[in-house]
């Protein structure tokens, strides 16, 4: 917002992009640990 203000028309899908990629990789991190803690117990 600081540098042009020129709305929020130019980084829209790159921001879309990286937060749907940082969501994936935090699902598969957590879904691995379960994983394997569920493998642990049983």
């Amino acid at each position: 917002m600081a540098f042009g203000d020129n709305g929020s028309h130019k980084k829209t899908a790159f921001e879309r992009l990286t937060l749907v990629v940082v969501v994936v990789m935090v699902l598969v991190t957590v879904g691995a640990l379960v994983l394997s803690a569920l493998s642990a117990v049983i």
